[in-house]
């Protein structure tokens, strides 16, 4: 997200050289980039943003663009679904340490669902026009951040092809 699309009740938090160790702190907390160099890590720092929402923000909507992806860091985040009945019906509740919105980021399709805090939480956003200049800048480290996400999916598409087997 550039500075001039600021998203509704997103906050920027801290800016600067000094901001950027602790930034650089929080992709290492992460489950997914934990085991990354700490170059890569400082790297990747570079092109994320820190932003805090507080409960009952959209973080996106369902159908809309997806244009970034997000580091949940602090809080608690949940993905809605709109259902046959035209309700929201929570999918899941994502807590600190996951990855989410990774879809648009790979396939530049629409939101498959909504995400909406239900606490006061700290997001770090990598833009789709950010990851796209890593490609360019440092290859080798968007090789690292797809090979992640890659398997963060497969993960996922595994563990919902399982529920799926119970219904059938």
């Amino acid at each position: 997200m550039n500075s001039d699309h600021a998203l509704d009740g997103f906050r920027l938090v801290g800016i600067g050289s000094g901001f950027k160790s602790e930034v650089c702190d929080m992709i290492a907390e992460s489950q997914l980039f934990a085991d990354l160099d700490w170059k890569d890590i400082q790297a990747l720092a570079e092109y994320v943003q820190c932003y805090e929402v507080s409960s009952g923000t959209v973080v996106f909507k369902e159908g809309e663009s997806g244009t970034y992806m997000f580091l949940l860091v602090k809080g608690e985040v949940e993905i809605l679904k709109t259902g046959q009945d035209g309700a929201l019906h929570r999918m899941v509740l994502v807590t600190h340490g996951k990855i989410v919105g990774e879809m648009s980021i790979i396939d530049g399709e629409k939101r498959s669902a909504t995400c909406a805090a239900t606490q006061t939480s700290i997001l770090l956003l990598l833009t789709k026009d950010h990851y796209t200049r890593i490609i360019k800048e440092k290859p080798v480290l968007a090789v690292h951040i797809l090979a992640r996400l890659a398997k963060l999916m497969s993960q996922r598409l595994r563990s919902v092809s399982g529920q799926l087997v119970e219904y059938l």
